[in-house]
């Protein structure tokens, strides 16, 4: 449920500065990271290259337990991909095991 308001919170705030794609509410990259520090005390946690066109972030508060994944592209627009909550850290990152395909 806090999932959805916080969701539904974000994207009507954002409205007016924001186009709406198939990720979700997109805009200025510099909006969503004041409103994911102000409003929802979320710092980066991790992210990485998705393809040489697309930054995949995500954003994490152990206060709330909230978390928000952006996805930025080349152009510099940022989407709000998804919003959740009870967010908690995976042990050690161990690397993949096996063979690419």
């Amino acid at each position: 449920m806090k999932t959805a308001i916080a969701t539904a919170t974000l994207m009507f705030a954002a409205a007016p500065l924001v186009a709406q794609s198939a990720d979700g509410p997109c805009g200025k990259r510099e909006y969503f990271v004041d409103q994911l520090v102000d409003t929802y005390q979320e710092q980066p946690v991790a992210g990485g290259l998705q393809s040489e066109n697309s930054l995949v972030e995500i954003w994490a508060s152990k206060e709330t337990g909230s978390f928000t994944i952006l996805v930025t592209g080349a152009d510099g627009v940022t989407c709000v991909a998804l919003t959740g909550e009870d967010f908690h850290e995976a042990p050690a990152f161990v690397g993949v095991r096996g063979t690419a395909s």
